[in-house]
């Protein structure tokens, strides 16, 4: 009996394993960092908030020949008939006074009646009868139940006050008081998403108590992880019926404040990475110019060999580019504005190319030059795309923009520089 009862109660019980999912995004430094040990828990949350009592049940444990004491307990339970549940839980109280399982199911089935004393009794027990269990989070269920108690009296508890109260400023292993107990903000937090979890199956907006604890949660998720899990579990809180503006616009300022200080200063190493890029280039080519001591007869290039050595100057620029382009795109949604940027770099590489090929050879044809320049380049780009582009979540409409102004820039670049050795 004890065995099957500790089973059913999985149904309350959502397992801490969850999926590994990276947490990444802006913290209130203004630095974007990935979290590898943490969960993204909005999104658990928002799925236990969309489950049902009645449609976990049946997917996970209804049985239509099962007529156990135990098993027509709970399932009265998840149907609502608490009244009938509790009998059944009663019956087996009587006949066994030392299960955890029974005074944890019998708190829940009070809770959910709305008889909050009866559920405070009985939590009381199970935590008694095994402290460890629910990994040791029970103590926020009785700190919940409580406040719904004083809620009775006070509707205007939670106006100015939180069920748990937290510094302005902290981190993880930052110690608070809660009663007669301390904890850390990191078991705060853990035992906050595993008691939502079970919670927002049953409970669904509006609720004060759940409001204060998502945002409780929203304020830890702003100082000690990144802003962007903060504001989806502040929605949550707000979804839930929590109305105070003052700590909604606190959170909402650092976001923009945090989310403002990345974008300087990731625009700022983008514009650092990128002036040293294009001042690398300049210097490399004045040494290859002063290496060059002897002047060598000029050979003619045929406008297809012109073609190839510009596109392949292009193509070798692009591959240097890319770690800048990676690190700006990064940081900011900003691509066309990078993409934008590239084109007079791209520009400047063809003018040292150009200058470099008229130096050392005699361009026998000049229009086909650039004429067949022009078709490869569209072909490489047409292919990049094809190939490697089209399934990616890039803004393809910014890089067909930039790439067809570069086309025409090249072109009349091209057709510029070289009316000087024609």
């Amino acid at each position: 009996m004890k065995r099957l009862l500790n089973f059913l109660l999985i149904l309350l019980l959502p397992s801490l394993t969850h999926a590994c999912l990276w947490l990444e995004g802006t913290t209130i430094d203004g630095e974007h960092k990935t979290f590898e040990d943490k969960t993204i828990s909005s999104l658990f949350l928002k799925s236990s908030q969309h489950a049902s009592p009645q449609k976990n049940f049946k997917q996970r444990f209804y049985r239509e020949d099962n007529q156990t004491v135990e098993y027509l307990a709970l399932q009265a339970i998840m149907q609502g008939d608490y009244d009938q549940g509790i009998e059944k839980l009663l019956q087996i109280e009587d006949e066994n006074q030392n299960l955890y399982a029974t005074a944890s199911n019998l708190g829940t089935a009070y809770e959910l009646k709305g008889d909050n004393v009866s559920a405070i009794k009985w939590i009381k027990e199970g935590i008694n009868r095994d402290a460890s269990s629910h990994y040791g989070t029970e103590w926020l269920h009785l700190l919940i139940l409580e406040t719904k108690l004083q809620l009775e009296n006070n509707s205007t508890l939670l106006k100015n006050s939180h069920i748990i109260s937290l510094p302005n400023h902290f981190n993880e292993t930052t110690t608070i008081k809660i009663k007669d107990k301390n904890y850390t903000i990191k078991e705060v937090r853990n035992t906050l998403l595993y008691q939502l979890q079970e919670r927002l199956i049953f409970v669904k907006p509006k609720d004060k108590v759940v409001a204060d604890l998502l945002y409780t949660f929203a304020k830890i998720e702003e100082q000690t992880t990144v802003l962007e899990e903060a504001e989806h579990l502040l929605k949550m809180a707000i979804e839930y019926g929590f109305d105070n503006q003052l700590d909604i616009q606190s959170i909402y300022c650092n976001l923009n404040e945090s989310m403002s200080s990345l974008r300087r200063k990731v625009a700022f190493t983008g514009f650092l990475l990128f002036f040293g890029f294009i001042t690398l280039i300049i210097f490399l080519g004045r040494l290859l110019r002063k290496w060059k001591k002897k002047k060598l007869q000029k050979k003619q290039l045929s406008p297809l060999s012109f073609a190839l050595s510009i596109n392949l100057y292009l193509l070798l620029f692009t591959m240097l580019s890319l770690p800048i382009y990676a690190s700006i795109q990064k940081g900011t949604p900003n691509v066309l504005l990078f993409y934008l940027l590239l084109i007079p770099s791209y520009l400047l590489a063809i003018y040292f190319a150009v200058k470099d090929m008229q130096e050392r050879y005699k361009i026998i044809d000049q229009k086909k030059s650039r004429l067949y320049s022009i078709v490869i380049y569209i072909g490489f780009i047409v292919f990049l795309y094809f190939k490697f582009l089209q399934n990616e979540n890039s803004d393809i409409r910014a890089y067909f923009i930039v790439h067809t102004l570069l086309t025409i820039g090249i072109l009349y670049f091209l057709r510029w520089r070289m009316k000087k050795y024609e």
